[in-house]
């Protein structure tokens, strides 16, 4: 589902935006920040019991205000993650400042406000209170930004809004996984060993880690450990759940890029070793051994087939 609106007239600087910000969440009421024609869009999917949306917008704040609360039935909680843009998130008298890859949160069944004094872009997701701790919403301070741990879980969560707005069909599947992440949030903050976060959550982070670096030709499960500081047989452990092992991961992250690399136009000039290398690999013979098992054909006769369309 998506909505956008613009400036119409004098005296509707946000032409439909109210109503579309209304359909899309809850209602709430835009205010005026700096003297600019404004503009916005959302994207959403339904990701189970969550909304998921992607806002972009020129710089204003939204209020949600005791007569809207009145007349509402909504039990929700919006947990923005910052893309661009500075956010800041007012309710209870505290106060959130988001920087791009922080989170902050407001709970729809009391009064606050979200200003963005620039333009913006942030994923919204919207999460039924009861799915989250009672305590989740008490004055949060989510600067995910400031800590290794709390940027890994950030980069998890765009990656999961991604994939969702992207492919509507698994976003089913994903909903429940998007509110685990959410509400161990705080915990990615402290002092705690990594290894004593919620599992799941834990495995999510290391396998964006492994979407993000599989070119690192040193990454392994010995590498994973020590970037989330936990033991390597924890890290094995934790890998049993996907079927598969970390090498296997691995493996087939760079054999998905050299296969698209191989059939890139723009990467015609380049040999098949040099894609490899690239891709991560170290040894050509594994790799050409690999790629024949995955896609049933030689790296060579793949790029000469499939590129040409046959």
């Amino acid at each position: 589902m998506e909505w956008s609106a613009k400036l119409s007239r004098a005296d509707q600087p946000f032409g439909s935006w109210a109503d579309d910000l209304a359909a899309a969440f809850v209602r709430l009421e835009p205010r005026k920040i700096a003297d600019r024609p404004f503009e916005g869009s959302i994207a959403r999917t339904d990701a189970a019991s969550v909304q998921i949306s992607l806002v972009k917008a020129t710089g204003h704040c939204v209020l949600r205000l005791r007569p809207h609360i009145a007349r509402s039935t909504d039990d929700l909680c919006f947990v923005n993650l910052q893309l661009e843009g500075l956010g800041r998130t007012t309710q209870r008298g505290h106060e959130q400042v988001c920087a791009p890859g922080d989170l902050a949160v407001a709970d729809t069944t009391e009064p606050f406000e979200i200003a963005n004094g620039r333009d913006f872009r942030l994923f919204c997701f919207a999460v039924p209170r009861r799915h989250l701790p009672k305590s989740f919403a008490d004055s949060p301070r989510l600067a995910l930004s400031r800590t290794e741990n709390g940027r890994a879980l950030s980069r998890t969560l765009a990656g999961y809004a991604e994939l969702c707005l992207a492919a509507p069909a698994v976003a089913a599947s994903s909903g429940t996984h998007v509110v685990e992440l959410i509400a161990h949030a705080p915990e990615m903050l402290g002092e705690m060993p990594v290894a004593r976060v919620n599992a799941p959550v834990l495995l999510s982070m290391m396998l964006d880690h492994i979407d993000r670096h599989s070119d690192d030709p040193g990454l392994d499960a010995e590498l994973l450990a020590r970037k989330f500081r936990c033991s390597e047989r924890y890290v094995h452990r934790l890998f049993v759940a996907t079927g598969r092992s970390v090498g296997e991961h691995v493996s087939d992250r760079r054999i998905l890029i050299c296969a698209r690399d191989l059939l890139d136009a723009q990467h015609r000039h380049k040999t098949i070793s040099t894609i490899a290398y690239e891709a991560g690999f170290s040894d050509i013979s594994h790799f050409n051994r690999l790629f024949k098992r995955s896609h049933g054909l030689a790296p060579r006769e793949f790029r000469r087939t499939k590129g040409k369309g046959e």
